[in-house]
């Protein structure tokens, strides 16, 4: 592959990356692990299950300590190539409310101030609310 080109199936790329940390975290090769997380893909990984593979990778080869939040993670990375809907490209954006002026005090319209919770209309005659 040229390199700058992107593949054409970025998740089933990933999943290669994965299987490649998962082979080196079962060799108990440290040194492989390390190189594998300083990788720009690695910025992909939850920052917990980063956190763990260099845990792992740092214990001695006699540990029984097994990496299980990279494990959860690469099944539902993997769950979530054989879906067959499409991924996300980007992000929902909020809608954020306009900056309010220095010192004044937002006020919401009674509008915005309804409570959806309860509904009087709904209470039943001889019904006890616990």
């Amino acid at each position: 592959m040229a390199r700058g080109r992107r593949p054409s199936n970025t998740l089933r790329s990933f999943l290669a990356y994965l299987e490649e940390i998962e082979s080196a975290v079962l060799r108990r090769d440290s040194l492989r692990v390390t190189a594998l997380l300083r990788k720009r893909t690695a910025t992909h990984l939850p920052r917990s299950v980063r956190e763990e593979l260099l845990l792992i990778s740092r214990q001695p080869r006699e540990s029984l300590r097994a990496p299980v939040q990279f494990l959860r993670f690469q099944h539902r990375m993997t769950q979530l190539s054989k879906s067959e809907s499409r991924l996300p490209t980007a992000q929902t954006e909020l809608e954020l409310e306009p900056r309010a002026a220095a010192g004044s005090i937002r006020r919401r319209s009674n509008a915005d101030r309804r409570s959806t919770a309860c509904d009087p209309a709904d209470d039943v005659p001889g019904d006890v609310a616990s």
